[in-house]
């Protein structure tokens, strides 16, 4: 049995536009428009419904300097979900590297087999730094680890490493409360953290200030509107909510001038509440039901 297609965005926009003409063939400068003006409303309505999508939910990780308490947010943040704090006494740098998943430790690491495999190989500084993968068999007298899966990024020989074998959640409190801890800037162990605002996507601070280097596991909610379209994510947001896409393109379309549009536009409403009942955490359904009786 084949698989179906993967929808794209463009897919998505077409069969829109084909709604929309009665079956007719769109014209390429409107399937550009759609894509460019169309979709990119759906997804702010959808963004405007919440921010704690589950589908967005991504991992990312980042390695703390000493004395510095902020770290930037990643570019397409929206919220945080979790953040733990990675410790590990057996660091070094990677001797050998043999491919994105098989790498070799420093000719003098003691880690012993029951103390690397099934830990974290988090790699803080060099070519692959910001990365860590689980190690799922390791070679206690060849040095060598194999990754369970393999790093986006291939690490390069003198890469510094960190086996992980313990990952704290950190609390996260307000800001203004941050602020009363922080001063005159405590030096330590990170326990908690906040959020800081700027001009971009904020920055997540920690206290204390760090006074090692550690490693950031950070779980976090992403902003469909800024997600990277190259990612397999983006690709899997097309597919678990095409529906709910071509539909919102539609109504877009209709809306221009279209007597269908209120029907349609009830209909693109109802799939925006189906997948938050999927996919929303934290939804409350009752909630939308005292609102919808107010209105």
């Amino acid at each position: 049995m084949t698989a179906p297609s993967q929808p794209t965005k463009t897919t998505i926009c077409t069969e829109a536009l084909k709604r929309a003409l009665n079956g007719g063939t769109p014209e390429a400068a409107d399937i550009t428009r759609a894509e460019d003006y169309g979709l990119e409303k759906v997804k702010r309505d959808i963004m405007a419904l919440g921010k704690t999508w589950k589908p967005l939910l991504r991992i990312v990780y980042d390695i703390t300097k000493v004395g510095v308490p902020s770290y930037a947010n990643p570019a397409d943040f929206e919220q945080d979900f979790t953040v733990g704090l990675m410790n590990g006494t057996h660091t070094g740098a990677l001797t050998t590297v043999t491919s994105t998943s098989i790498v070799d430790l420093a000719a003098d690491e003691d880690v012993t087999q029951a103390q690397a495999e099934g830990k974290y190989l988090l790699i803080t500084s060099g070519t692959g730094v910001d990365q860590a993968q689980i190690i799922d068999d390791y070679n206690a007298t060849t040095k060598r680890a194999t990754m369970a899966a393999a790093y986006a990024t291939l690490c390069v020989t003198g890469d510094g490493y960190m086996v992980a074998n313990s990952i704290a959640p950190l609390r996260k409190i307000p800001l203004a409360l941050y602020n009363l801890y922080q001063h005159p800037g405590v030096a330590g162990t990170p326990a908690k953290f906040t959020q800081i605002e700027n001009q971009t996507v904020g920055e997540l601070a920690l206290y204390p200030v760090p006074n090692a280097v550690f490693g950031l596991q950070r779980h976090y909610y992403a902003d469909l509107m800024k997600l990277d379209m190259a990612l397999d994510l983006y690709s899997t947001i097309l597919r678990r909510w095409a529906a709910v896409l071509e539909q919102g393109v539609y109504v877009w379309k209709l809306g221009e001038d279209d007597n269908r549009y209120d029907v349609e536009n009830q209909a693109y409403q109802a799939l925006l509440i189906g997948i938050m009942k999927d996919d929303l955490a934290g939804f409350d359904p009752e909630k939308l039901a005292n609102v919808a009786k107010q209105g």
